[in-house]
């Protein structure tokens, strides 16, 4: 009989540039290093169950990711976590665990949403908040937001983000810099990246460099229906929390 831990972490600076395959390989070197009697899947090339709920964009760092792994013997989740933890390199962080039903639906096919933050880093003055709002509310208006997507072939196709944007909002910077808060879809069904957001927030002037001008942070991610849910049994919580 196998069990199914359900783990959070945070993903600091010192590994944002890490791709979501790099990191999946990073964490089954943990685990093996951790000697967790891991489940393997069947065929020429087993390999851990695990699964993480959703790619983290290259750059972006994150403090409430999720992933998945599947074990032939029962281990507490206080003792996954400081094993696991232990073998863990700067920059990640093991910060929950906990047992879920074997049954449940996997985690990637029910996370659909991702709350980010923006904050201007350029060396350039920063845009007004007028100026923001103001590209903010232009860019919402619009019924269809396309881009470009480049395929595997070398294909062009072009692609409308507007369904994916489920809001976007300007955060009182006061003194400081601006920020955004942004939740967009990610899943199966289809996503966004914040870069691709950003880089279509036409700002006037000398505001060009579009995503590059920004420092994002992941603050989450979470089950979407009329309420954020998040995925550990603790519960939601709503966009005011």
């Amino acid at each position: 009989m196998m069990d199914r831990i359900r783990f959070r972490y945070a993903c600091g600076k010192e590994l944002r540039y890490l791709s979501h395959l790099d990191l999946l390989r990073l964490f089954q070197r943990a685990m093996r290093r951790a000697r967790l009697p891991l489940a393997y899947t069947l065929g020429f090339n087993p390999r851990p169950k695990l699964s993480l709920a959703a790619p983290l964009p290259v750059g972006v760092t994150a403090s409430k990711e999720y992933g998945e792994i599947f074990l032939v013997e029962p281990v507490s989740p206080a003792s996954f976590r400081q094993r696991l933890g232990e073998q863990l390199p700067k920059g990640l962080t093991l910060t929950g665990a906990v047992v879920v039903p074997v049954n449940e639906p996997p985690l990637a096919s029910v996370v659909n949403a991702a709350l980010y933050r923006a904050a201007w880093k350029s060396s350039r003055p920063a845009p007004t908040d007028t100026m923001l709002q103001k590209a903010l509310d232009k860019l919402l208006a619009q019924p269809a937001i396309m881009i470009r997507r480049f395929g595997k072939s070398g294909k062009i196709t072009r692609q409308n983000i507007r369904p994916y944007i489920f809001s976007a909002e300007l955060l009182t910077s006061g003194e400081q810099d601006p920020a955004l808060r942004l939740l967009l879809q990610v899943g199966s069904k289809g996503g966004v990246s914040p870069s691709r957001f950003l880089e279509q927030l036409a700002l006037k002037g000398d505001y060009t460099g579009g995503e590059h001008c920004w420092c994002v942070h992941r603050q989450g991610l979470y089950i979407y229906r009329e309420c954020l849910i998040d995925p550990f049994p603790e519960g939601g919580e709503t966009l005011d929390g």
